[in-house]
């Protein structure tokens, strides 16, 4: 007797239980739904600074892009990015929906606080393209405004003069430009001589060296040329998840080597030019900086074994950028997968040599220099 209550209190319960979790009116996939949770960029840390993922170029449905400005703090978070840019094109007839350039920097403000994503005021000064305008001014983002309204001509296009006074104001301000996509949209990435007299007189500070998927090499001589810093930025009108692959690389990004993720350590980086351009596995800079953050990520370790012409070593990379070294004399290519170690045989005269960091440039036709045995652990 007391069995059978025992087993009928089981079957109760079970039945409770089942009927509480599991009905004909209502049931839920277990697991079926994103966690969203943050993403890491292994990218280390250099020169006793803060490695600051960024992207400093990015549009939302306030001016003429797909993407709601939270939404851009979701994705940043989601990646691992520590600080973005919402940089809207100004207020004009033919972009906005909203008067008020700083629109979608506010409607992003809570999120990015909530995330902890650092979000820097900007906005884009934008000239038609295919005009003559455009080859003079170009589009150039301001970045760490107060009032992005203090910057915007009312005007359905942005001429040199319109432009030269309002950077004036922007210089007086000590608000950060930079100028964007040197080679578009006509593939031809020189500056016209107002960009340059723009520069001479301090009002520029940026050049942007990526941009969504292009590369302008020939900017890279202006980072040394007019002592402008790198910039790689997305450029991004639609969810960054569906403009770029990111199982084969992070977007398009700014390395920026900070004291901390502040708007004002960024904004102290920036000025100071402590910034390195990224994009799709390739790294564009100043050697002071790529250099550093190079030997901060791949370390060599002989592992003991050794044959008649050489011995083994172990390259572990502890970064996301996949390292590619090139022998000039052998053109032999090795190359360190991201996060993990690869073991290669070398000889001692290899390990000697001057390689070639193929995937870093610190001019348009020039790589990254390095000699194996110096990263000898």
């Amino acid at each position: 007797m007391k069995k059978h209550i025992l087993l009928a209190i089981a079957l109760i319960t079970t039945s409770s239980c089942l009927a509480q979790t599991d009905t004909i009116q209502y049931r839920t996939f277990k697991g079926y739904l994103s966690q969203h949770n943050r993403g890491t960029i292994h990218i280390p840390d250099i020169l006793g600074y803060r490695t600051i993922k960024s992207d400093l170029h990015l549009h939302t449905h306030q001016s003429d892009a797909c993407v709601a400005p939270y939404f851009r703090v979701w994705e940043a978070y989601q990646e691992g990015l520590d600080a973005i840019a919402l940089t809207d094109h100004q207020p004009q007839p033919r972009y906005n929906k909203n008067p008020d350039g700083n629109i979608s920097h506010l409607q992003a403000m809570r999120d990015a606080e909530v995330k902890g994503i650092t979000l820097i005021r900007g906005a884009e000064l934008t000239s038609h393209a295919y005009k003559g305008n455009y080859k003079d001014v170009g589009h150039l983002n301001i970045l760490f405004t107060t009032d992005n309204n203090r910057y915007y001509p009312r005007t359905d296009d942005l001429n040199a003069h319109q432009a030269d006074s309002i950077l004036a104001i922007a210089q007086a301000d000590s608000v950060w430009v930079t100028t964007n996509h040197p080679g578009w949209p006509d593939k031809d990435s020189e500056f016209s001589a107002w960009l340059i007299g723009q520069i001479k007189k301090g009002r520029i500070q940026g050049v942007e060296i990526f941009n969504d998927q292009e590369f302008y090499p020939r900017a890279i001589d202006y980072v040394y040329d007019y002592n402008l810093a790198p910039i790689g930025a997305t450029d991004c009108h639609w969810p960054i998840a569906w403009r770029f692959d990111l199982s084969r690389a992070h977007r398009p990004m700014t390395l920026i080597f900070a004291r901390d993720n502040s708007v004002k350590a960024i904004r102290e980086a920036l000025f100071a030019r402590r910034a390195v351009a990224y994009a799709d596995n390739t790294l564009a800079g100043r050697k002071e900086y790529v250099e550093p953050l190079l030997r901060a990520s791949l370390s060599v370790l002989k592992t003991g074994r050794r044959n008649k012409t050489g011995y083994e070593v172990a390259i572990t990379n502890a970064s996301d950028i996949p390292y590619t070294l090139a022998d000039t004399t052998t053109n032999r290519l090795i190359t360190a997968a991201p996060l993990t170690t690869t073991h290669v045989w070398i000889t001692s005269d290899e390990m000697g040599r001057l390689w070639l960091v193929t995937n870093i440039y610190i001019r348009p036709d020039k790589h990254l220099e390095l000699q194996p045995l110096s990263l000898l652990t």
